[in-house]
């Protein structure tokens, strides 16, 4: 926040310091000033006249109320009717700036000759920064003011004692009796208590929050240079888990949970709201955010009720502010490459390979006259191949742009803030490509002393191209699995046959592609009113209407194998499909607010209600058999393929919520929420329900027995919170109807043609409702030394209950089982950041870091188990944990495997080098000689633990740094498909597998090689082999940057210049992962998603 205010003094420094030069001392101003307050009125002189004004804190007749118009007169004419009838005396300084002080106050001229001695000095903030403005008054008040470099001069007749002030530090007292230079440092003052965190519908000082509630501001989130609001996120708020799992383009998001999994069969996302409206955080341009919020625990998230069971994140978008208009220029421009991939081997190596495999199979060599003839030269290019895939389909690099330009400032009437950007990303693949372009106009209006108007405009066009054949993610892995003995290209140009027809280059380069566009069109409309000190009655209208349009051509290439055609891919022909859809949101708010204090005691009261609907519709077509080139409108395919289907629903939400903030002496804290909301997901009689949440603080170290520790200890609160929540976003938007399906099946025949006929396909349960979680917080908050070591702690319990549950219906029914409500689950998890800032000598720094762990556990699912191919959920555990066999090593000999149990129970079909497995029950509980299903058990789970994030950042004489670490203390990864299984089905082999089991390499890294196309290799099996440890830690971001002195800019006219380079990703240290592996992808599709991107960028920010 002094950053920020820091930033705010210098621009309009600067720009005083432009208009002097532009404008002769003499300049005329108009000014009308209607019944303010001398204080409000110099904002609005400051704003009509670029003159910056400097004084103390505690100056008399401040609230004064003053009335005086003056057209076209000086400075001194203004001032003059200003400070009329008040103890407040000026000085006018060059440049355009101006001090106010007490009329029995004597400004010192740093000219002048008389007095007997000299103090002169700079001042800083504890960061480093000059202070601009900061106060010197000695005791018998005489003073100045710092200048733009922080520097001062103060003539002085006798020994005194100087106050060095400035607001948001701790003031400093110095004793001086002769002439000498002084430099000061001053440290930030308690006031950053007083900072406004944004909580649900309003805001609320910090030391005054008793939920727990975590936020990161604009300047943390551009530091970042990511794209999107949940990569922004990641590793900064303890006890959110964001896990981005893609690097493509557009779709480079990251799931996100907070404190841990919210549900088993419904949604576990948070809830977000966009200013007050629910929106995607994935969409918005980061440069026009003043903050995220996140809301973690039922005290500050259940004024949202029923949809915020999985906790709220508030992004708040910037307003303009009083004050000269103020241009920035913000971007970069870099490169994306993937973090890593794996390295494939050559067609030699594959043979090689496969040959081994057959061998220990017992099965004759394919390969040994080929491999002769590559290891010779090759005989005929057309024949014999050697593809690299991997090189041939996957981008080394590909270009990333991101540019942003907005203008803020107003006077006492009408602010504004207003930005426009553009982001693009290539991607890693041909024909792939992202692009957003977005324009945001904030604008708020004082309509008279008591009314205020706000009108904000958003509006977002998003474009992404990818081939049509397949996902992008799909045709990498295509690409990352294919065997180099396939042809890719030929020797003539023509495409290859692949693997029966799939060719990962052809789909990339044969140019059909599927494009979309996303425009979002957002208007909303504020009210405030002030009808009495203390009352405020705040009203919004909300539309939103966000399209999508996808059209995919499809055209066949023809293929070719050793010279011959293979016909055309894919086999189906030309065809062509559009995609429609269209959201349309409407939200109303009604909210008034009670704010007084009295004596010691503080109250705040929020009542109000809000209304929401929401109608999406859907249409797709195609058409198949295009037979013409540049003929690919919809309507010329053939008619007889046409296909087509719709669906629209609609929801609508009636809610009405209360808060009450009271606090005694700033010591002992108090909060009540509660929300009623009524949905039409849900059938009339289980539509409402209550929510509430109460919460409780103590600020202990405003006790007066603590005084004497406050030396060390600035601030300690204790707090805690109980509350109930709710989830709604569950089965679709009509839980509670019968669903009906149409099909020929459900046909009947007329006049010997099959007529399609619909029936019910699900049975209905009328009293669903929604899931529900009761959540218990106790944390602290803890400063010393000023503040400048900071840290919160939180311990939390979340218990779900009503979770959706389908129970097994008997097959005669002839119905999918309905949901029920039945089913529970336990969260329980701590939370801990600290921050620590300090400077020494020119270098300020600043570490912070955090630590958060949650534990999952099922704790009734009504006698139910879910048993999957490998994961099991079941009472008393974990949600979702790796289920399989326990591994042993491998079998080293034929003795070994003839006395001991083996899987499928003869030992002849076992050979040494298969991994073995363990026996650890049976139908008894008891192992029983027998490796089978008994033996099965849980080996790990996915979700991650003991999560972090560190960033070390600082500055010196311009140059600034950070770095930023991210990672996971323990997860269980469990790796699958053809990055971890070697040759199975029609994958290829990559060079790491090649240290596979051999009589002389029996500490291999992996099992005895072995073809498996049909996957019944029994090594394959799920087993503690392949689940192992997914902890890592990255450097997840790296910037290092430069600001120009300002006595460069300012010859240009500018405010600030700062040239920047940043990296993303740039190395990471990981335990037992296999090359080609990311700890945060889709491990459990194996290589077959789409990487990551390290990224390298430079950038240049520039303000007017």
């Amino acid at each position: 926040m002094k950053n920020y205010h820091l930033k705010m003094l210098i621009s309009s420094c600067v720009l005083g310091l432009l208009l002097t030069i532009a404008h002769p001392a003499n300049a005329q101003h108009s000014v009308n000033i209607t019944n303010k307050t001398i204080a409000q009125a110099i904002k609005v002189i400051e704003g009509n006249t670029g003159y910056k004004f400097f004084y103390a804190e505690n100056l008399p007749d401040f609230n004064k109320k003053v009335n005086f118009k003056i057209d076209n007169k000086s400075i001194e004419t203004i001032l003059t009717s200003l400070l009329k009838d008040t103890e407040i005396a000026y000085v006018i300084k060059s440049p355009k700036q101006i001090i106010l002080s007490k009329k029995t106050s004597q400004i010192s001229d740093p000219k002048a000759t008389s007095g007997t001695f000299t103090i002169r000095g700079q001042v800083k903030g504890s960061d480093g920064e000059p202070l601009i403005g900061a106060s010197i008054i000695s005791t018998n008040n005489i003073g100045t003011i710092t200048d733009l470099d922080g520097n001062y001069e103060l003539q002085l007749t006798q020994p005194t004692t100087l106050t060095y002030t400035y607001i948001g530090y701790t003031p400093i007292k110095v004793k001086v009796s002769k002439s000498e230079t002084k430099n000061i440092t001053l440290e930030s003052s308690d006031v950053i208590l007083d900072d406004v965190v944004v909580v649900g519908y309003g805001t609320q000082k910090k030391i005054n929050l008793t939920g727990s509630v975590q936020s990161i501001n604009s300047e943390d989130i551009l530091r970042r240079n990511v794209s999107t609001g949940s990569a922004a996120l990641q590793g900064v708020i303890p006890g959110l888990t964001a896990i981005q799992s893609s690097g493509q383009p557009g779709a480079d998001n990251a799931s996100i949970k907070i404190r841990g999994l919210g549900s088993l069969n419904s949604a576990t996302s948070p809830l977000v709201l966009i200013d007050g409206v629910e929106g995607d955080m994935n969409r918005i341009d980061l440069n026009s955010v003043e903050s995220i919020t996140v809301l973690k625990d039922a005290a500050s998230a259940s004024i949202y009720g029923s949809r915020a069971s999985n906790g709220v994140i508030l992004i708040t978008t910037k307003r303009g502010s009083e004050g000269k208009v103020k241009l920035t220029f913000n971007g970069y421009a870099g490169f994306n490459t993937p973090t890593t991939l794996p390295t494939p081997t050559s067609a030699i190596e594959y043979m090689q390979a496969v040959d081994v495999a057959r061998a220990n199979a017992d099965q004759a060599p394919l390969y040994t006259q080929t491999i002769d003839i590559y290891q010779n030269g090759g005989v005929d290019n057309i024949n014999y191949y050697d593809t690299d895939w991997r090189n041939e389909v996957i981008k080394e690099s590909a270009l990333i742009q991101n540019y942003s330009l907005s203008i803020s400032g107003g006077n006492d009437i009408t602010k504004l803030f207003a930005t426009a950007g553009y982001y693009a990303q290539d991607g890693l693949i041909d024909n792939n490509k992202f692009t957003r372009t977005s324009l945001r106009v904030n604008t708020d209006t004082k309509v008279n002393k008591w009314m205020k108007l706000g009108v904000d405009i958003g509006i977002r066009q998003s474009t992404a191209k990818s081939p049509v054949m397949d996902t992008a993610a799909n045709i990498i892995g295509k690409a990352l699995t294919m065997t180099p003995i396939m042809s890719g290209i030929n020797a003539d140009g023509t495409w290859g046959y692949g693997i029966n027809g799939t060719n990962p280059i052809a789909m990339v380069r044969n140019g059909c592609v599927t494009n979309s566009t996303a425009p979002e069109y957002t208007a909303r409309t504020t009210l405030s009113i002030d009808p009495f000190d203390g009352f405020n009655i705040f009203g919004a209208y909300t539309w939103k209407r966000a399209d999508g349009e996808t059209n995919a051509f499809v055209k066949p290439y023809q293929v070719y194998e050793n010279g011959v055609s293979k016909g055309e891919f894919p086999t189906t022909g030309s065809s062509k499909s559009e995609q429609r859809t269209k959201t349309v949101t409407k939200q109303y708010n009604l909210q008034g607010t009670y704010e007084k204090n009295f004596h010691k005691n503080y109250l705040k009261a929020l009542v109000g209600f809000q209304s929401e609907e929401l109608n999406y519709s859907y249409l797709l077509a195609g058409r198949k058999n295009y037979y013409y080139d540049g003929y690919e409108e919809l309507v010329n395919g053939d008619i007889s393929t046409a296909s087509n289907s719709s669906s629209k629903y609609a929801w609508a939400m009636l809610s009405y919520f209360f808060r009450i903030n009271y606090a005694y002496d700033d010591r002992y804290l108090l909060e009540v929420n509660g929300r009623y909301d009524g949905t039409s997901r849900f059938k009339k009689g289980h539509r409402w329900g209550f929510f509430p949440s109460v919460s409780a603080g103590w600020r202990i170290s405003e006790e007066n027995f603590f005084e004497s520790a406050k030396s060390v200890v600035s601030n300690l609160k204790i707090r805690a919170s109980y509350g109930e929540l709710g989830n709604q976003a569950i089965s679709g938007y009509y839980p509670y109807a019968s669903s009906i399906g149409s099909a020929t099946s459900y046909g009947y025949w007329f006049d010997k043609e099959l007529a399609s006929g619909v029936a019910q396909i699900q049975l209905a349960n009328e009293a669903i409702t929604w899931e529900k979680s009761k959540q218990i917080n106790a944390g602290l908050d803890l400063g010393l030394f000023n503040n400048r070591f900071n840290a919160t702690f939180d311990y939390y319990i979340k218990d779900i209950t009503d979770m959706l549950q389908q129970f097994p219906v008997p097959l005669f029914v002839g119905m999918t089982a309905p949901w029920e409500n039945a089913g529970s689950m336990r969260n329980k998890g701590w939370e801990l950041s600290l921050t620590w800032q300090d400077r020494v000598g020119n270098l300020n720094y600043y570490i912070k870091g955090n630590l958060s762990d949650v534990k999952n556990e099922v704790t009734d699912l009504y006698g139910k188990e879910y048993v999957g191919t490998t994961t099991i959920t079941q009472e008393g555990e974990q949600y979702n944990s790796w289920y399989g066999y326990v591994a042993d090593g491998y079998f080293q000999s034929r003795e070994e495997i003839n006395n001991s149990p083996v899987y499928g129970g003869n030992p002849d079909n076992v050979k040494p080098g298969y991994i073995k497995y363990k026996d650890i029950s049976g139908p008894e509980g008891v192992p029983d000689g027998k490796i089978d299903s008994y033996d099965r058990t849980i080996l790990g789970n996915p979700t991650p633990r003991y999560e972090f994030g560190l960033t070390l950042g600082g500055d010196w004489k311009g140059l600034d740094f950070s770095l930023f670490f991210q990672g996971v203390g323990k997860r269980d990864v469990y790796y699958s498909g053809a990055g971890a299984r070697a040759l199975s089905g029609n994958y290829t082999i990559y060079k790491y597998q090649l240290d596979y089991w051999t009589e002389d390499n029996p500490n291999a890294k992996f099992p005895i090689l072995l073809e498996d196309p049909n996957g019944t290799n029994p090594n394959n099996m799920i087993s503690s082999f392949w689940v192992k440890s997914g902890a890592y830690c990255r450097l997840k971001n790296i910037v290092i940057g430069y600001t120009l002195p300002q006595r460069w800019t300012q010859k240009a006219t500018l405010s600030k210049v700062r040239i920047y380079a940043s990296a993303q990703n740039l190395f990471t240290v990981k335990n037992n992962f296999y090359e080609g592996f990311d700890p945060e992808n889709s491990i459990g599709s194996g290589a077959s998603c789409y990487p990551l991107n390290k990224t390298f960028i430079f950038g240049l920010n520039v303000e007017f």
